[in-house]
């Protein structure tokens, strides 16, 4: 539209240039949270794992959508930008949003719907992760020891597996018999165990935000589906509890068993389970990550080692190494490190 018919033709001549080449149109009135949406589900989640695109989705909904959803994609500035940084109260969730957007706006730029990226002229907010300590060396050889004096406990080789191979929770809780060679020392970290979130599949949602189904949560829902990218290789082992393929080529490894978890795990107690789990609850089926960390909050307890993240394993692990003198491409080896 225009005033001007001369410029109202001029418009009109340049938008069907835009549609003929193949680039996205946005009208003036398109906002910030319907592109966010537009880019998020028909440019992004193609390329994005199942965690990494519900990641993405919450910080949309939870962060961006709130704070400049309703502004105008066109006349978004700078200013709307930092607004945004200083209403999330995290320092991280700032951060995170902030990239997230820069993203979305870097292909709003690339499709011609902007001539500019206002995230990249706004600083983006600082924010330092707190350090992980890991176990000292007395704190892991306590753990170890307590494994050792249990060996009728099924998942003590699983707390010794978490301080000896470096590995991460996914890795271990979806490492099955067949992955472990016992005879030669090594174990295959070819596949993880992911919670999964599925779709509604009962239709398209009600303007008031209800499902045809009637159920909130999507796993609850009769209809149920899985949306995974195309390719994404996957075994769907128990409701949400998912085998994957780690992210990067690096994860995928074949890492020694030192002795003392080899020998502990030649002696162990095998629980039948139909997925041929090393690791699993008592009917055989895979371990919910949420209770394999709170089991090992409660190792901590009973030990009386100070309270730490399940990943502090594998920080330890690195540290061992490090203090063993094994040199830093083998560490990266064992680790799954790109660097």
């Amino acid at each position: 539209s225009s005033k001007d018919r001369n410029k109202c033709l001029e418009k009109l001549k340049q938008l069907r240039a835009e549609v003929e080449s193949g680039r996205i149109a946005a009208t003036g009135s398109t906002t910030v949270a319907a592109w966010m949406d537009r880019w998020l589900e028909e440019i992004q989640k193609p390329k994005l794992r199942p965690k990494s695109y519900r990641d993405y989705r919450i910080t949309i909904d939870k962060h961006i959508t709130p704070h400049v959803g309703d502004k105008k994609l066109l006349k978004l500035t700078p200013d709307h930008v930092r607004q945004m940084h200083q209403a999330i109260e995290s320092d991280r969730q700032a951060q995170k949003a902030h990239v997230i957007l820069q993203a979305a706006l870097s292909a709003a730029v690339k499709e011609g719907v902007l001539p500019r990226n206002v995230a990249q002229i706004a600083e983006r907010p600082r924010y330092t992760p707190g350090r992980r300590q890991p176990l000292t060396a007395d704190e892991a050889k306590l753990l170890i020891k307590w494994c050792a004096d249990h060996p009728e406990d099924p998942m003590s080789t699983r707390w010794a597996a978490a301080i000896l191979l470096g590995a991460r929770q996914g890795e271990l809780l979806g490492l099955r018999w067949s992955h472990v060679d016992l005879e030669n020392g090594f174990v295959d970290l070819e596949w993880q165990l992911q919670q999964l979130r599925q779709d509604h599949g009962c239709g398209e949602r009600h303007s008031d935000g209800t499902w045809p189904c009637g159920r909130t949560r999507p796993g609850w829902c009769p209809q149920r589906k899985w949306d995974f990218p195309r390719g994404f290789e996957h075994h769907v082992l128990h409701r949400s509890l998912v085998l994957t393929r780690p992210k990067t080529s690096a994860g995928t490894r074949v890492v020694p068993i030192p002795a003392p978890l080899l020998a502990l795990m030649q002696q162990t107690r095998r629980i039948p389970s139909p997925h041929g789990l090393v690791w699993c609850d008592h009917a055989g089926r895979p371990i919910n990550p949420r209770d394999d960390h709170r089991r090992w909050k409660e190792l901590l307890a009973e030990l009386g080692l100070p309270e730490a993240p399940l990943h502090v394993a594998r920080h330890t692990t690195a540290t061992l190494l490090m203090q063993a003198g094994v040199s830093e491409q083998v560490r990266m080896k064992i680790l799954g490190h790109v660097s």
